[in-house]
């Protein structure tokens, strides 16, 4: 199924809403957050989206981690936001967007967040999610929420080290996905979730991330280059931070890791 995915074609299916409310389109791109960065700087306004068929620089969330982004297969987009927080609770925004990406692919497949900021389909990264945040005094000036999907990524068009890591929705449905119907998806998904954050605060984003997760009251383990920490999770804070409990009965928060659900006992 070959689907003209342009500027045109985008701007068809994403009328009427705050989020793809001005998109910027490029064929070839560094990087979709590096760009809404620069335009958010010179006073883009909130909404305006950049949307990439092909990143050649696209970034992890760790230092040094790139995000693999060949041409006419997935969604490389990011999204420039300014609410009127303080920037402590701008960690909630990574929140909103997994949320907004889980409901939106859950529609193809089962999927599950891990935090604080991938989606998994079968254990196998899918998606991925990186905010970027510029404050000014007390609030946020604007944060770039950047979201990739792999989309109609084949086996062989993963990285050879990435294989037994990364999944796409059409491994996950043998089938190819339009992504234009998910572009307009995922706008529609990131507008109600983030109002919604605006308008109740984080807890609300934060029950329903949880229930992707399966992580509440689960044995986990963060690590966080050498140092682990094991514990029964007990939720997330209003700064997105993970709060484990240990086997001694201390609490632990957590603001940096990877994590792994353990098998109790």
């Amino acid at each position: 199924m070959h689907q003209d995915f342009s500027k045109e074609s985008l701007e068809r299916i994403t009328t009427g809403g705050l989020i793809g409310s001005r998109i910027h389109f490029f064929e070839t791109i560094d990087s979709t957050n590096s760009h809404a960065d620069v335009l958010a700087t010179h006073g883009a306004r909130e909404g305006e989206v950049v949307v990439a068929d092909r990143q050649t620089a696209g970034r992890g969330r760790l230092r040094g981690r790139v995000w693999h982004s060949p041409p006419g297969r997935n969604l490389y987009t990011s999204v420039i936001l300014r609410p009127p927080i303080p920037p402590a609770f701008a960690t909630g925004l990574v929140f909103v967007a997994g949320v907004a990406v889980a409901e939106l692919l859950n529609g193809y497949c089962p999927v599950a967040l891990k935090w604080p900021n991938d989606v998994l389909a079968g254990g196998r990264k899918i998606s991925g999610i990186l905010t970027e945040m510029r404050s000014k005094g007390p609030e946020v000036e604007f944060v770039v929420v950047g979201i990739g999907i792999n989309v109609n990524m084949e086996p062989d068009d993963f990285q050879e080290d990435l294989r037994p890591l990364s999944t796409s929705l059409r491994e996950e449905t043998s089938r190819e996905v339009s992504r234009l119907d998910l572009t307009a998806g995922l706008y529609r998904l990131l507008e109600q979730w983030y109002r919604i954050f605006l308008r109740d605060g984080l807890a609300p984003v934060r029950d329903r991330w949880l229930e992707y997760s399966g992580m509440a009251g689960q044995m986990v383990e963060v690590t966080d280059g050498t140092v682990r920490h094991r514990g029964r999770c007990q939720g997330i804070d209003d700064e997105g931070i993970l709060l484990l409990l240990d086997e001694h009965h201390r609490n632990i928060s957590i603001r940096f890791g990877d994590v792994t659900i353990q098998k109790d006992g």
